[in-house]
């Protein structure tokens, strides 16, 4: 899959995690399904717009602590071209499975099972 960055926004982390433990409790691993807690009410300031370097589709994104960081997901195969949005290039139907996880490159996030996963709906 490839991603293009589409903007940033700050993000009040503090406030947010204040009201998800109260919401959710401290004590992990937690006994019980988490509460969602919609982030938007958190948001802060403008929309920061992509920097000229993040205009291109890529493999990687830079993810600043304290932002919410907005992608565009290209799912298809790397050697597709001109595929129209919605029409599933693959051999295998990505809606159905288990699901997928982000890939990070900060060690501890992964050895703390910090990664979260994620699921494609059509």
């Amino acid at each position: 899959m490839q991603f293009q960055v589409v903007n940033r926004q700050a993000f009040n982390v503090t406030k947010y995690m204040k009201d998800w433990t109260a919401l959710n409790g401290a004590v992990l691993p937690l006994n019980h399904p988490t509460n969602v807690l919609p982030p938007a009410a958190y948001l802060q300031g403008k929309v920061i717009p992509r920097a000229a370097n993040e205009t291109g589709w890529k493999d990687t994104l830079q993810m600043n602590p304290g932002e919410v960081t907005r992608i565009r997901v290209r799912i298809a195969p790397q050697d597709a071209i001109g595929a129209a949005p919605g029409v599933n290039l693959f051999t295998f139907d990505p809606t159905v499975g288990p699901g997928y996880v982000w890939h990070c490159h900060i060690v501890d996030h992964e050895d703390n099972e910090m990664m979260r996963p994620f699921t494609v709906t059509p």
